[in-house]
């Protein structure tokens, strides 16, 4: 092969691997940087085949030669290039293709990879390649040069699924201005990135909030409403505005929609005053109560007895209305006679420290809820936790939980125990004789502690803690059916309602000898939310909890295995089976009666990332989500997940009448 060329100010003659000067002349245009030749009679003659510097095409090629004055020669069937960029064990004779100026080897997966550090040459890798590596490093390359609006058409064009391709190219939709579809992806795939997008969305709106308050147009809370769907401040914020205006309905429809998107207890309460002044007491009554769930304080107890006073109940407005005049709200004041408020002094539950009630005696207070006072007693020599309510607070709820709870719970060695209940509607002397129940002293905590506190970070990272979990959940699942023997459904299956008798101990092989001894116990608790099958379901905690009990459907016992599933899964990867985005969806569709059938439909869908989830609990964990199986059949595979997965022979133990059986 000859040609002569023109570069970088010199002439030169190649023949055969040498390269000399040349003085004669070559016409060069463009990219045509000399002319193929031949030699006759001691004179050259150009022809009509170009020597070109590779450009913005893709060429078939062979590499020929290598000269350092002109770099690496490539042929094509018309035309000779020159190539003087640096080329990875380059390989003579070989067939290559110039892609938009940059050689790649055929065949070679890592010329192509280093190739496709070039832009050019990563854009035509996405357009033709399929191959996963290839196409993250393309997208990474384009992502970093800048070129956002290709990068995300490209992704929406291939509808790639994979998570290293999809978290290059999130960062180009924030860019891009497409910040709710960046949190989509992180959603599924990044947990901090979601948080540290989110809390910037939030700032946004929050500015957004700002304009609003300090220019008082209300175009500003708009665009903020829009900034991100799930935050609630934009929502409260709008529903203040109407408020002020006078405006009650829309204001309700705002501060339920705040609600929705968070059910907070202030949400809920500001919701609740809204249907106050529309006059709906009934739906603020029921309000109400959802935030006294969360907590109770004097504004709730005075929204709830303006509630009770616009339904005519009287005597039991006025005690909501003691109470919240009692913490200060100065108008509940003005709702009875001033002579109802005398009391001794403010009630402490520790007073009842040293004191024998029902027989028992009290050894400290463990605890303070909504509705009650949680103590330690003690009677011949065993622990007990006694529950007693306020003063203050009504005991419908009280009455329900332990009619159910004692009558269950006495028949599983499963699920905390009820001994007894001491109830009197018309007492007279509270310090006395207060509503009281007596229940099983669970003192090792709960599962969620375990899950989430780091001193339980050895046990939950121990080759024995998937063990442990299908130990535990085998002895939970048997207090599940033991509740669906009686006809209940317990409706609020999770790893905070299922407790230890004692502190779990923190290396996995402990924790293993001390469940199969029983010298731990998890019991399931809060029988109180357990409802008849076949009753509308009224209450729910999200991500555990079915969409069709969310959507206030009949109870089933499918709900129980949903919610069982979902909390072993937890348990086994202290993560949720599916993504917040696809929690939002699902609690947007219980506001919204219309977007249920679309959203059951995408949830049953849905498939569960199981790369966490030790191989063993796939099956049951699909099954389980999925409504396949029953909760005897989920008990049923974890004891043969801990037999021929784990050659452990488990025990269940009839303590009231002291015989294990194997």
């Amino acid at each position: 092969m000859q040609f002569v060329v023109f570069k970088d100010g010199n002439k030169y003659f190649f023949e055969n691997g040498k390269v000399i000067r040349y003085d004669g002349k070559i016409k060069v245009k463009g990219n045509v940087v000399g002319y193929v030749v031949s030699v006759e009679g001691g004179k050259v003659k150009l022809t009509s085949i170009p020597v070109l510097v590779p450009s913005n095409e893709v060429v078939d090629v062979r590499l020929s030669a290598f000269a350092p004055e002109l770099g690496f020669i490539f042929e094509s069937n018309d035309a000779v290039y020159l190539y003087s960029g640096k080329l990875d064990s380059p390989t003579l004779n070989a067939p290559y293709q110039l892609i938009y100026g940059v050689p790649v080897l055929r065949g070679s997966k890592s010329s192509v990879m280093s190739a496709a550090k070039d832009p050019k040459v990563a854009e035509y890798v996405i357009r033709l390649y399929k191959d996963q590596d290839l196409l993250r490093e393309a997208f990474s390359t384009l992502a970093s040069s800048g070129e956002c609006e290709k990068v995300v058409k490209s992704y929406r064009e291939l509808k790639i699924t994979d998570p290293e391709i999809s978290m290059i190219v999130a960062p180009c939709m924030e860019k891009t201005g497409e910040e709710l579809e960046a949190l989509k992806i992180y959603s599924f795939f990044s947990e901090e990135k979601y948080r540290e997008l989110e809390a910037r969305l939030r700032g946004k709106a929050n500015s957004l909030i700002d304009n609003f308050y300090s220019t008082k147009n209300v175009k500003f809370l708009q665009e903020a409403m829009n900034v991100l769907p799930t935050y609630d401040a934009p929502s409260l914020s709008m529903g203040w505005y109407f408020f002020d205006k006078r405006d009650f309905s829309a204001a309700k429809d705002n501060f339920e929609e705040a609600s929705r998107k968070k059910p907070t207890f202030h949400n809920l309460l500001m919701l609740a005053w809204s249907y106050i002044q529309l006059g709906d007491y009934r739906k603020a009554l029921e309000v109400i109560e959802r935030a006294e769930k969360i907590k109770r304080n004097a504004g709730s107890a005075y929204v709830k007895g303006l509630a009770l006073e616009g339904l005519n109940a009287g005597s039991m407005a006025e005690r909501e209305f003691m109470f919240a005049c009692r913490e200060g709200v100065i108008d509940a004041c003005r709702k009875f006679k001033p002579y109802k408020l005398f009391v001794p002094e403010v009630f402490d539950p520790s007073s009842w420290t040293g004191y024998v009630m029902y027989g028992y005696e009290i050894k400290g207070v463990l605890g303070t809820g909504g509705m009650g006072y949680v103590l330690l007693a003690e009677k011949n020599g065993k622990s007990f936790a006694m529950k007693v309510m306020k003063k203050d607070y009504t005991f419908v709820e009280m009455l329900y939980e332990v009619a159910k709870m004692q009558e269950i719970s006495k028949r599983s060695d499963n699920l905390v125990r009820v001994y007894a209940s001491f109830l009197d509607e018309n007492w007279t002397d509270y310090f006395s004789s207060p509503p009281t129940i007596v229940m099983d002293y669970m003192e090792g905590g709960d599962l969620r502690e375990v899950l989430v506190n780091e001193e339980y970070s050895a046990l939950r990272h121990s080759v024995k803690w998937p063990q442990v979990v299908a130990l535990m959940f085998s002895r939970i699942g048997r207090g599940v059916i033991d509740v669906h023997k009686e006809g209940y459904v317990h409706c609020d299956i999770k790893p905070s309602n299922i407790l230890f008798n004692k502190k779990l101990p923190k290396m996995g092989e402990d924790a293993m000898r001390a469940l199969l001894s029983f010298e731990v116990t998890p019991k399931l608790s809060d029988l109180g939310s357990a409802l008849k099958v076949g009753v509308p379901a009224v209450h729910y905690t999200p991500y555990y909890a079915h969409p069709m009990q969310r959507f206030g459907m009949n109870v089933d016992y499918q709900f129980d295995v949903y919610s069982f599933t979902v909390s072993l899964y937890v348990a086994l990867t202290n993560n949720f089976p599916f993504s917040e985005w696809a929690e939002n969806e699902i609690e947007d569709a219980v506001k919204d009666r219309n977007k249920r059938q679309t959203v059951l439909r995408e949830f049953y869908e849905l498939t569960p990332r199981l790369d966490y989830v030790p191989h063993e609990f796939h099956d049951l964990i699909l099954s389980g989500l999925r409504g396949e199986t029953t909760m005897e059949e989920a008990v049923r595979s974890l004891d043969s997940i801990l037999l021929y997965d784990y050659g452990i022979e488990v025990p269940w133990s009839n303590q009231r009448s002291g015989v294990t059986v194997f």
